[in-house]
């Protein structure tokens, strides 16, 4: 990234330059390069994830019986990690994270990350992992990016509301 960050600028007045700028600030929200410098960044973190998951650090879950296994989701500036409930698949996940954040030198906000869990894992695991991540834990998503989160036999109720608005 600092390729970036050393750019300077020349104006051109009748066809020649005349002096040089050198920004001070970097990046700024708006910039058009900006969403394609965030999505290379995000590669990096695709390619961490991806390859502890094939080395079998880290277990998403499966949509069917002995399918492929996911790990996470990448929604525009948005990431779902799936794993097990396990202090040691956490820890992995934090240290992936700390990678990417100094790789890229952008951070993880704290304050918009939850955790969800299954039905299945008990309070004692819940409670642990709430405390080593330092983020809460959120019982339901009513909706994720205006979808439902959950849907269950009813796929047909639960879609009508986005059939109509389309």
């Amino acid at each position: 990234m600092e390729c970036i960050t050393t750019v300077s600028y020349s104006i051109l007045v009748n066809g020649e330059p005349k002096g040089v700028l050198v920004p001070s600030c970097g990046l700024r929200q708006g910039d058009p390069l900006s969403p394609y410098l965030f999505l290379f960044c995000a590669e990096g973190l695709n390619a961490l994830l991806r390859n502890v998951a094939d080395e079998g650090v880290i277990n998403g879950f499966s949509l069917c019986r002995n399918g492929s296994k996911l790990t996470h989701l990448f929604f525009a500036d948005d990431c779902l990690i799936f794993c097990r409930s396990t202090l040691e698949e956490c820890d992995k996940i934090q240290e992936l994270l700390a990678i990417y954040e100094t790789a890229s030198g952008q951070m993880i906000n704290k304050e918009k990350t939850t955790l969800f869990f299954s039905r299945n894992t008990d309070e004692a695991t819940q409670e642990a992992l709430k405390v080593a991540f330092s983020v809460p834990v959120i019982r339901h998503y009513e909706k994720y990016l205006g979808l439902p989160s959950f849907v269950g036999r009813d796929r047909k109720a639960c879609f009508t509301q986005i059939k109509e608005r389309i």
